[in-house]
């Protein structure tokens, strides 16, 4: 399996934010999104095994953990790997996924507790079938990155379908960190403006930041 790193921190994003957890982080994407932070570079590529995968969480395992991050890139490019590496693994599985894979989620939905997906602007038939598969799945949340001067379309889109899908699944709003081809951070203008716009359709709207880059951990 193409891994890139394994480590014990702390959730940066979402509505498990501060929980500690191992992360183990998959090789490779099959979108590149502008603002990306994890790029693929193939000098991180590491091709392990499972017992390698064993021998690195082992030094974690008296740490208090509340789940295992299956993150990438994006993971369910790895879904054998994944079905290879969930039964020797002691937590409940954390997704965290761009949410562009339906056919690969089906493989591997019930080897996770917990869902972390992502809405990528353009993409909106493979997100809708990928929520789809988790309707009426608890822990669930979408998350929208939130650029400067975002059309207002595309969180139109998202709002309007978690209305219609279960208008109680957290939507986070996650300001843009910028980095790579993004240089501008999302203006207090435009969080304002995503938030009410969104509020309008759903129960459950967050605005959260990268939390973790402003700590200074992985």
């Amino acid at each position: 399996m193409y891994v890139k790193e394994l480590f014990y921190s702390f959730q940066g994003e979402g509505p498990w934010i501060g929980y500690p957890q191992i992360f183990i982080r998959f090789y490779g994407c099959n979108i590149h999104c502008s603002y990306c932070d994890e790029p693929d570079y193939a000098k991180d590529r590491k091709n392990v095994s499972l017992d390698w995968v064993q021998e690195q969480i082992r030094p974690f395992l008296d740490k208090p953990i509340h789940s295992i991050s299956i993150t990438g890139g994006e993971p369910l490019l790895h879904t054998a790997a994944i079905k290879e590496l969930a039964p020797i693994l002691p937590f409940p599985l954390y997704l965290e996924t761009n949410g562009l894979l339906p056919d690969k989620l089906l493989e591997v939905i019930d080897l996770f507790t917990y869902f972390s997906v992502d809405y990528k602007p353009g993409f909106e038939t493979e997100f809708s079938a990928f929520m789809e598969i988790l309707r009426g799945r608890p822990n669930v949340y979408v998350k929208y990155i939130l650029m400067k001067d975002f059309p207002k379309k595309d969180l139109e889109f998202v709002a309007q379908f978690l209305s219609s899908f279960d208008n109680k699944v957290p939507l986070v709003l996650q300001p843009v960190t910028p980095f790579a081809n993004v240089y501008e951070k999302a203006t207090v203008d435009d969080v304002y403006r995503a938030f009410d716009l969104c509020s309008k359709y759903l129960k459950d709207v967050r605005v959260i930041a990268q939390t973790h880059k402003f700590i200074g951990v992985r």
